[in-house]
């Protein structure tokens, strides 16, 4: 006869020392400060990174804005020579109109003056002719 044991469970493993506690402790320390330099890294990193593409985006902003204020430029001299060029042709029409109405009254007046020289001319051949009946 005999004891045959099958299996058995350890429940708990412990020392007066404190020795198997001590054996993680340094693991455990230099894999927190591992994880810590991780994190500080990743945040240095991500610091960086973030700093980065704020100045990109401004610099994009200001190249964007120099270039609307550019057009804006542009567009107003443009405006201005178009401005010039309609302005000098409307005081070309008006002094066109101008010169054309003086035209147009000297020629009535031409007409005019011409209707009294013949009017008059007509008022001597009458009174010629007035004359002429009463001495003839």
């Amino acid at each position: 006869m005999g004891i045959e044991i099958l299996s058995f469970t350890i429940k708990d493993v412990y020392d007066n020392v404190e020795y198997l506690a001590s054996l993680g402790k340094t693991q455990t320390a230099v894999v927190k400060r591992d994880a810590e330099i991780g994190v500080a890294q990743a945040n240095r990193d991500a610091g960086i990174r973030e700093a980065e593409c704020e100045k990109s985006a401004m610099d994009i902003k200001y190249s964007t804005d120099t270039k609307i204020e550019d057009n804006s430029r542009g567009f107003k001299m443009q405006k201005a020579n178009f401005d010039t060029e309609v302005n000098t042709a409307n005081a070309e029409a008006q002094m066109a109109y101008e010169l054309q109405a003086a035209k147009i009254q000297q020629r009535i007046r031409n007409e005019e003056i011409q209707i009294q020289v013949v009017e008059r001319r007509k008022q001597i051949e009458i009174e010629e002719q007035e004359i002429k009946r009463k001495l003839g």
